[in-house]
């Protein structure tokens, strides 16, 4: 049940970000900051197939698309929520398709 309820949120999360992309609204200061590429715990490998990648908000991440590599450290007010990995990308690195869901950190729950 809990599962359902977190995907049925997570769902939402996502439908409200797409209404907030489509309109230009996104602050990406909601959803964390970018740091240096030396300081991602977990490397993600980011292929043409990668479709989501699911992140602990807290939880710093280095994405490594096509041998480059970015960083960001998610850190969200709200907890939990979708956005996509483009919106918080250098216009030089494509990762079109791809989903990021952040989840709570389970320690705090």
């Amino acid at each position: 049940m809990t599962r359902n309820l977190t995907l049925i949120a997570l769902a939402i999360a996502a439908s409200a970000f797409a209404l907030n992309a489509q309109a230009g609204a996104v602050d990406l200061k909601v959803y964390g900051m970018a740091v240096p590429s030396t300081a991602g715990a977990r490397v993600v490998d980011i292929t043409p197939d990668t479709k989501y990648v699911r992140v602990i908000n807290g939880e710093t991440i280095t994405f490594n698309i096509g041998g480059q590599r970015y960083s960001w450290v998610f850190r969200l007010y709200q907890q939990e929520g979708a956005l996509d990995l483009s919106a918080i990308l250098p216009k030089e690195l494509h990762a079109d398709g791809v989903t990021i869901y952040v989840t709570s950190d389970p320690t705090y729950r």
